[in-house]
């Protein structure tokens, strides 16, 4: 009975994550023109992210396309949000380039959903979301640069590092 139990406990967790999954609506027609028309997308914003984050670089690809360009427009264009592309990161995605929008993506979620960030915080929380993507992503290619990451992160050394090299990249 309890392999019964456990097996049904499995099963309503996938479920649950394919139902989350398949309620994303990737925004159509959208119109940036004002501050308020950003303000006004930021829920897109952060539920284009999260589903970035949770499904598969080999699902949906004609969707995934659609919300990463949804989101990349709204990054260049709001007035209120400045992600910087530092060299550093473009070592990070430059194996794996679905990356820049996790990272691009995670930092503007960030920043919407903590008014009062700082740039420090707002890359920590990118870069722990592209460190997660890359372990998650089976298609992933192997990145010496990500695992060194990885490294830092699990020796609690990441705060560190950005704080004090990640920034430094774009001296």
């Amino acid at each position: 009975m309890k392999r019964h139990g456990m097996l049904t406990f499995i099963l309503l967790l996938l479920a649950g994550a394919t139902v989350k999954a398949q309620s994303y609506t990737v925004p159509v027609g959208y119109k940036m023109a004002s501050q308020a028309d950003y303000v006004k997308y930021e829920p897109n914003v952060v539920a284009t992210v999260d589903w970035l984050q949770e499904t598969s670089w080999t699902e949906e690809l004609q969707k995934r396309r659609a919300a990463t360009d949804f989101l990349f427009k709204w990054i260049q264009d709001t007035p209120t949000i400045t992600v910087e592309l530092m060299p550093e990161l473009m070592t990070l995605t430059d194996r794996n380039n679905k990356l820049l929008a996790i990272f691009m993506g995670t930092y503007a979620k960030y920043a919407i959903e903590h008014p009062a960030f700082t740039k420090d915080e707002a890359n920590l929380a990118a870069i722990k979301a592209l460190i997660a993507k890359y372990k998650a992503e089976p298609t992933h290619i192997k990145d010496s640069d990500i695992e060194r990451l990885i490294r830092k992160d699990k020796a609690g050394e990441l705060e560190d590092w950005i704080r004090n090299e990640y920034n430094k990249s774009a001296s």
